[in-house]
């Protein structure tokens, strides 16, 4: 018995103190989310891109696409990135890029998701 009550006592001697440590706060995140690589292309109107786009994005109207993609992104095999409002004319743009040989194209989906994100 007191050989038991002798290993409980060092037992507890050995946990309690990192039972009690502190939890550890995690990293602040940081204020904006990395952008993708490669080309940004807002395929909104016009007249949205000028309310407000992403930074150094291209604008080309979904309407557009097909016959102005080959002078911001020549080559077929680099990063294409796609946004609108809400996401569905990106992925009409999308499918459209993939029809022509593109291989490496994302929906990023709509603009203000992506402000929230911290994409700016």
């Amino acid at each position: 018995m007191k050989n038991l009550f002798k290993t409980l006592l060092v037992a507890s001697a050995l946990v309690l103190p990192v039972a009690a440590q502190a939890a550890q706060p995690a990293a602040p995140a940081a204020t904006q989310t990395k952008r993708a690589a490669g080309v940004w292309i807002d395929v909104r109107t016009p007249e949205e891109f000028k309310e407000g786009h992403l930074q150094g994005a291209v604008n080309i109207p979904v309407d557009q696409i097909t016959a102005n993609i080959a002078r911001v992104a020549p080559n077929k095999n680099a990063p294409v990135n796609l946004y609108c409002r809400s996401g569905r004319r990106a992925e009409v743009a999308l499918q459209e890029l993939r029809k022509m040989g593109y291989t490496n194209v994302t929906n990023h989906g709509g603009y203000q998701d992506l402000l929230k994100a911290g994409i700016r």
